[in-house]
């Protein structure tokens, strides 16, 4: 009997220490659930008492308290808050879902524009135009072998010059012998042979990028010889800075000519290793974007012989959205994809080749974040060295930059289409205007303001082709050849 009892007591002990971490677990429970409910209120910005509307069956005055805890009610708690809705944000980041639905779009449209090709002609990819571009394509491979060959020649130069072996003027001589060289037969060789204007605006843009890596690369050794000169023999200067030395290593030269970079700096930032898989993607994104070049090329040819027949109105409707998707499609390709692999192969950190230059609300701020590389050369070489050497103000130094600018941008035309005509030069000087125009408070950094630059890139870009096709069509097509 007593060790019935003991057992008995002891059962009873513990299941009154059961009931015990029951009642404890429930009070923690509601501790909690008065804690979201809180939580839930003030983010929601609403208070736990309502005020009861007369009718409602309530007395007029009555208030409605704080609801009774039960968990099967915590489904119907506020969980709503103020924000705006992802699009209407511009700023906002909607990240890898928008670039995957563009990406697929046009895939599908390549897909769409294959399938009336096969139902016209019976294959999915007419390469008849193909064969035409890359009509005599052995003078860009000549052209890029000469001036990376002629290249040697200003390296050695600015090597004598920051060794003090010969003087200055000699210097200024010999870099403007090599510039005018460049041009100078580059041209006469381009011009001597059929190309197609793809083609031949490419070769002219390689002569531009040699023109340019070379002089940031004798520019930037010149000024920085010179400066240590003037520290040495000024015995109070600082100590001069390692980044801020010149730098004529023969192995550094060549990196620099093959890295994808304008500016010349004495020390480049370099990652760890090749990622090989991040070059299979990026060569299978290239191919996919100039695949689809091609292929909305294609079906761009048509209206551009529908010139003599149709209104400019109408024609600038039509390749307005053709124009745009080669312009997306080739700055995708190049700045993203190619510059990407030459950046990856040769280990350059700095991939910043572009900016969200689709959100810009004003061209100024078009112009420096769709072009990076150009952007950081015309800073450093035009804008502030014309500053600080010619001593311009400020609009005289963003005038200087704007007329080399639309200078080589006209000479890749004339390179292009084989005669002169000032079109996009000067459409390019008239965006100084554009420029001050979009600095309205009315259009900085609002959403009007993004609007205003995408119209007015729609009508330009099919715009500015129009004026030349018709110039390259009389001129060129109509002579037979």
């Amino acid at each position: 009997m007593i060790e019935t009892e003991n057992s008995s007591k002891t059962m009873f002990q513990q299941r009154t220490k059961l009931e015990q971490k029951l009642v404890k677990k429930r009070k923690e429970d509601k501790e909690k659930n008065k804690e979201t409910v809180s939580i839930e209120s003030s983010a929601s910005k609403t208070t736990s008492t309502l005020k009861v509307k007369k009718g409602s069956g309530f007395d007029d005055d009555k208030i409605i308290g704080e609801a009774p805890h039960s968990p099967s009610l915590e489904r119907f708690f506020s969980t709503s808050k103020p924000r705006e809705s992802i699009l209407t944000t511009p700023q906002t980041d909607i990240g890898w879902g928008t670039f995957n639905y563009i990406a697929i779009c046009y895939c599908m449209a390549g897909f769409s524009m294959m399938a009336d090709t096969y139902i016209e002609k019976g294959t999915l990819v007419d390469f008849e135009l193909f064969w035409w571009l890359i009509t005599n394509w052995q003078v860009f491979v000549v052209v890029s072998i000469g001036l990376a060959t002629w290249s040697f020649f200003n390296y050695f130069c600015t090597c004598l010059v920051v060794r003090d072996k010969i003087p200055n003027s000699v210097s200024i001589f010999l870099y403007v012998f090599w510039q005018f060289i460049c041009f100078s037969l580059s041209i006469s060789y381009v011009m001597a042979h059929e190309m197609s204007p793809i083609l031949s605006g490419g070769t002219g843009l390689q002569i531009c990028v040699f023109s340019l890596k070379n002089h940031s690369y004798w520019h930037t050794n010149y000024f920085l010889a010179k400066g240590i000169k003037k520290a040495k023999a000024d015995k109070s200067s600082p100590t001069i800075r390692k980044d801020l030395t010149p730098n004529i290593g023969f192995n550094h030269f060549l990196y620099f000519m093959i890295a994808p970079t304008l500016v010349f700096e004495t020390q480049f930032p370099r990652t760890k290793s090749i990622r090989y898989s991040y070059i299979l993607k990026e060569t299978l994104a290239a191919t996919g974007a100039f695949l689809m070049f091609y292929i909305v090329l294609c079906k761009t040819g048509p209206i551009y012989k529908q010139i003599d027949t149709l209104p400019l109105i109408i024609l600038l409707l039509k390749l307005s959205l053709p124009s745009m998707s080669l312009w997306m499609l080739g700055f995708y390709g190049v700045f993203h994809c190619l510059l990407n692999i030459f950046a990856e192969v040769t280990r350059y950190a700095d991939r910043e080749f572009y900016q969200d230059w689709w959100n810009a609300t004003t061209f100024d701020m078009w112009w420096r974040k769709w072009n990076r590389p150009v952007h950081k050369w015309m800073l450093r070489h035009v804008y502030r060295d014309s500053m600080h050497t010619v001593k311009l103000n400020k609009f005289g130094a963003l005038f200087s930059t704007f007329l080399l600018s639309a200078l080589l941008h006209e000479f890749v035309m004339i390179i292009s289409f084989r005669f002169v005509r000032p079109i996009l030069s000067t459409t390019m000087l008239l965006q100084i205007g554009l420029v001050n125009f979009t600095q309205l408070d009315m259009l900085q950094k609002t959403r009007f303001g993004n609007v205003v630059m995408w119209i007015t890139v729609f009508v330009g870009q099919p715009l500015v082709q129009l004026l030349y096709s018709t110039q390259y069509s009389a001129l060129v097509w109509n002579n037979g050849q």
